[in-house]
Formats: structure tokens, C-alpha cells, sequence
């Protein structure tokens, strides 16, 4: 991969463009479709609230996920040691869990649509778009991190990929504060 570049332009709005190698874009692609599809496995086994469904809220899980990959992505919202009141942490979870999820799949959208269907090396994003990239390499490597099982290749090379992934991101990071 090539470092992320910002294009300005007079007439046209900046623009932040690199370019994959096909392999890395498909190991992108597949893991940004692991961690979606976890997400939305999370997402989709909340149990159901009649009250929030009768008020028109989503209501999410009360306890966070066994899985270690998602409990990285869905922490408590209090740290060990805060004082809680009781069922604090449980009610704040299933008010905002699933508008959480909802980010973070959109996030990871906007990282799919940008490597493209078709295997697409070259990569242009918007500044916004590129904010949302860095979010959703950020969930991607969260959940690589605490994963216990992965693709067989990927476990094998797991702190190649993390630091690589790491490199995409702090790469594009640099292109847009500069």
C-alpha cells in the first residue's frame, strides 16, 4: 500500500487517494465483512423490549458480549472503579448499544464502497468519507486484536496484519491533519 495522499484542487473539493496492492484490498474487504457481520449477528440477537418497540427506541443488550473481539468494540460505559448506581451500566447499554452498532457499520460501508465490488486498487475519499475510514480501520483492528479465531492465514500473520492495518490508518490520519 501506498502511503494516503490529500489532492487539492482549486476547482474541486480535497480529496485523499492511495493505492492497494489486489491482495491487500481483499484482505481488507474480508475482514471489514468478519467484523460487519459480527456486528450485526450482536445487533440482531438483542432481545426484544415492548416498551421501547411501543416508544419507537432501539433497545439493545444489557450485558456486554462474551466475545472478547466485540467486548473490545462494545466496552462498558464506565470504567472498573467508577461508582455505579445500580444497573446504570446495563441501562446505558441497551438505550445505546444499538445506535452504537449502527455507526460502526456505516463506518464500515464507507470502507467497503470505497475498495469497490470489483477489487478496486486505487482509492479516492472525500474528507468525510476519510474520517469514516479511519474509524472503521480503527473497530477493525480493535477486533483483530482480541480475536481468538480468524481466517487461518490471518492468525497465523495476526501482528503483520495489525501493524499494516495500524500503517493504513495513521497514514491516512497524517494526510488529513496535514
Amino acid at each position: 500500500m501506498q502511503p494516503w495522499k490529500k489532492k487539492k484542487s482549486l476547482m474541486r473539493p480535497v480529496k485523499f487517494v492511495t493505492r492497494f496492492e489486489p491482495i491487500e484490498r481483499e484482505v481488507i474487504g474480508d475482514l471489514t465483512a468478519t467484523v460487519s457481520e459480527a456486528i450485526i449477528q450482536r445487533a440482531q440477537s438483542a432481545p426484544k423490549d415492548e416498551l421501547a418497540e411501543m416508544m419507537g427506541m432501539a433497545a439493545g443488550h444489557k450485558h456486554a458480549p462474551e466475545d472478547p473481539s466485540l467486548a473490545r468494540l462494545f466496552p462498558d460505559f464506565e470504567k472498573p472503579g467508577d461508582e455505579e448506581f445500580e444497573g446504570d451500566n446495563s441501562l446505558l447499554r441497551s438505550l445505546h448499544e444499538q445506535d452504537i452498532a449502527r455507526a460502526k457499520l456505516a463506518n464500515l460501508q464507507v470502507l467497503g464502497t470505497a475498495l469497490g465490488p470489483t477489487g478496486g486498487v486505487e482509492v479516492s475519499l472525500d474528507e468525510q468519507e476519510a474520517q469514516a475510514v479511519i474509524a472503521a480501520l480503527n473497530d477493525v483492528r480493535l477486533y483483530i486484536a482480541a480475536a481468538e479465531t480468524l481466517h487461518e492465514g490471518l492468525m497465523a500473520d495476526k501482528d503483520a496484519v495489525l501493524e499494516w492495518l495500524a500503517f493504513a490508518q495513521d497514514s491516512l490520519l497524517q494526510a488529513l491533519v496535514d
